[in-house]
């Protein structure tokens, strides 16, 4: 959807315009905000962070000119914005350390066990090596299905082959995936 068509849309039938916008660019929202957050906020958090991306859109994006340009690059943007903010939030939450009366800092003690949040970011980080080594389209099916959880017929949409190809697919890349797993566990 370009810019142009998403305006004269807006203009015409305001609603139809903010769910095309939202099919449209769900994924690439999600994708934006999970990657600037994955290492510090849940899922809930996540899911949030999208939600007011797309409230700020459908609010700010009009039909007059006062923007002029990519309507990607309006929503990329948004969504940086928003899940900085968001990332802001959730470190002023957690804050470890209190000065009290002008004495140094106190350390309070936290419910997470700081070695085993470290071992599972790096588990996070060598899966989705992993993943990504597998190449496309096999890397964005099984992102698809395991991360956003979507259905085999959403994902052959997205990618462009038919659902039986999709199924076929993922299970060779989830074969080839436990492989290289397996591979990196052997290689501790």
């Amino acid at each position: 959807m370009t810019d142009q068509q998403a305006r004269e849309l807006l203009k015409s039938s305001p609603q139809k315009a903010h769910r095309l916008i939202f099919d449209e660019y769900y994924n690439y929202v999600y994708t934006i905000v999970f990657n600037r957050l994955r290492s510090s906020a849940s899922r809930e958090d996540i899911d949030e962070c999208v939600s007011d991306v797309f409230s700020d859109v459908f609010l700010h994006y009009s039909t007059d000119n006062k923007y002029s340009g990519d309507i990607k690059g309006f929503i990329a943007a948004i969504a940086r914005n928003r899940a900085v903010d968001m990332f802001r939030r959730i470190r002023a939450r957690s804050v470890d350390t209190v000065p009290m009366d002008g004495e140094e800092a106190v350390q309070l003690s936290s419910p997470e066990n700081v070695s085993e949040l470290a071992e599972k970011a790096e588990t996070c980080h060598a899966l989705l090596d992993a993943v990504k080594s597998l190449g496309e389209p096999d890397s964005s099916i099984i992102m698809q299905k395991y991360y956003y959880g979507r259905k085999s017929a959403e994902i052959a949409d997205t990618v462009g082959i038919k659902p039986e190809a999709v199924r076929k697919r993922l299970s060779r890349a989830m074969d080839k995936l436990r492989k290289i797993l397996t591979d990196i566990g052997e290689g501790r």
